[in-house]
């Protein structure tokens, strides 16, 4: 197990409409570096059995949670529980990075 964990060597993984960074991969806990492209969106989904957190680093960008849409901005933080539909919208030219964070329930 790694005690320190230096992000920035982490290779990215390309997804889509994003660029991840794998930081802490277990069963009931994982973290991760997300960049979202300019112009570009995840799209709104859910998690069943999950809790999410994401903290906002660099960039701007807008979150919709169910029917409600919110902005986002270095150091705004999302709490997303399980059921929630959210997706996230990079409308700028400059990548919107933040953690996302997963706490896992075992039903």
């Amino acid at each position: 197990m790694d005690f320190v964990i230096d992000v920035e060597a982490l290779e990215a993984v390309a997804r889509e409409h994003s660029d991840n960074k794998h930081i802490i991969r277990r069963d009931d806990l994982k973290m991760g570096l997300i960049s979202v492209r300019p112009h570009d969106a995840l799209p709104v989904h859910t998690h069943v059995l999950e809790d999410q957190v994401y903290y906002v680093l660099e960039g701007e960008g807008t979150i919709r949670l169910d029917d409600q849409e919110f902005g986002l901005s270095p150091g705004k933080a999302v709490t997303i529980p399980p059921g929630v539909a959210h997706g996230v919208r990079n409308e700028s030219d400059r990548p919107l990075r933040y953690l996302d964070i997963f706490i896992h329930w075992q039903k």
